[in-house]
Parts: structure tokens; sequence; C-alpha cells
């Protein structure tokens, strides 16, 4: 597999020179201490460094969305082994994702966290996808502290909104690719190039 991610050009010169930036786990601070300090709103995938699987054209259709003379980058990863990773494209992880995101506890949780982005107005994007990435993160934590599992990666089909995303993309809830999000950018990543 390949790994693209679309950005401008300056972010993609700054990404090539410094790498990644760290992810910040907001959501692992509120549910622990019950305050926000400091605010970064999830994707719908959650925290972390996102990438296109085997689609530099999205890459690039994304890059689009910030710049007009936009720059896809290959990036390799190490995975480690598949237990690191939350697949849910995979009917099985899809269906324990989906019962967990049911539990009334789990729903009242994120409801809570999503008000307290809400009252801050840091909310970017949709607030479908905010939600998502809000579950996405309670169901990682809930891994770690009841299976022991480290996830260091999420892997989903998605719809990506595309320009003209405000000038006539209506979301049609149907996937338009694979993405994947790199929570240990600063580790996981071996290498990044432009791609050619």
């Amino acid at each position: 597999m390949k790994y693209y991610h679309g950005t401008t050009r300056i972010n993609a010169e700054k990404i090539l020179q410094n790498g990644f930036r760290k992810s910040n786990f907001i959501i692992f601070n509120i549910v622990r201490n019950s305050e926000i300090k400091k605010i970064k709103v999830p994707g719908s995938l959650g925290y972390g460094t996102y990438v296109f699987i085997d689609d530099s054209e999205l890459a690039l259709q994304f890059g689009k969305k910030f710049s007009n003379d936009p720059v896809v980058l290959e990036v390799a990863i190490d995975l480690h082994d598949e237990d690191n990773i939350l697949d849910l494209t995979n009917s099985k992880i899809y269906k324990q994702f989906q019962k967990f995101a049911s539990i009334s506890q789990q729903a009242e949780s994120a409801s809570s966290i999503f008000k307290a982005f809400y009252k801050q107005k840091v909310i970017r994007g949709t607030a479908q996808d905010v939600y998502a990435g809000i579950m996405t993160e309670l169901f990682i934590l809930y891994l770690k502290n009841e299976k022991n599992i480290d996830i260091r990666f999420v892997k989903k089909d998605t719809e990506t909104l595309l320009p003209p995303n405000d000038k006539g993309y209506q979301r049609l809830g149907l996937p338009n690719g694979t993405e994947l999000t790199i929570r240990y950018p600063r580790q996981d990543v071996k290498n990044i190039k432009v791609k050619e």
C-alpha cells in the first residue's frame, strides 16, 4: 500500500524539513481531568496525521481545498502489527465500534465533549465529523484501558469533501476513498517525499 498526504506547498516544505507535527490527544486530557486547557478538535478518524491509501489523486484534490498549487507527499509508514490498527473497514471491528457508540454512557460522554468544543467555538468542519472523531477517541481510550490495546492507526472508508465544498457539493454519505490516521507520526513515519 502507498500513503498520500495532500497539502499546501508551504506546509509541504515544512513537513519535508521537520516531519509531521506531534499529535495532541486533547480528549484524553478532557476525560481524565474534566477540563479543557488547550483545544484541538479531532477529525472524523480522531487525532493524527491523515493520509489517503493508494489514492494520490484524492490527496491532490484534497490539497486544492487549501491552495491552487497543492503538493502531494508520499509517506512511508511502519505499521508495526495489525493489533495496532483500528481497522473500521473490517466489518467485525466496525460492529464492535457501533456497539460501543450505542452505549448511552459513551454517547453522553461524547455529547459532553462535543458541547465543550462547541461552547469554546473551536469546531471546524462538520458536526458529524467532529462527533465521529470524539467517539473514535473514546473507543481508542476504551481499548487501551480495558483491552490493553495501543492503537497507533485508524483506517476507514471516508467521504472526503472536495472543492468546491462550499459551492454546491452535497454530502451523499458515500465513501470516495480510504483514509488512515497516523496517531504517532514522529515515531511511525519512516520517510516522506514529494510524489512524482
